[in-house]
């Protein structure tokens, strides 16, 4: 049993790493960082913020497979963007899906 849970605990540490990999090809590490740091729970999501995940999402969404477009649609967003809508992403374990 010990050994099948140390199995789960590295397979999930891998799946984290390779998921912030990716994150940091997106949003650069300094986010990730950033973004590992907070808890999105405890933060006041206003309308504004709402808006921006919302927008955020859906426009990477439409440029999946196309990491690079998404890489420049990232880059032109605001770093308080950037970092919220990486943590969304991460709580809400929204890779795999952009």
């Amino acid at each position: 049993m010990n050994e099948l849970n140390e199995e789960q605990a590295v397979n999930q540490e891998l799946e984290k790493s390779r998921v912030n990999q990716k994150l940091a090809y997106l949003f650069g590490n300094e986010i990730v960082n950033q973004a590992e740091l907070i808890d999105i729970a405890d933060l006041n999501v206003s309308d504004d913020i709402t808006r921006c995940i919302s927008k955020g999402v859906v426009q990477l969404k439409k440029l999946k497979g196309n990491t690079d477009s998404q890489r420049a649609l990232i880059n032109e967003i605001s770093q308080g963007e950037k970092l919220i809508l990486c943590m969304w992403i991460m709580e809400m374990d929204l890779l795999d899906k952009l």
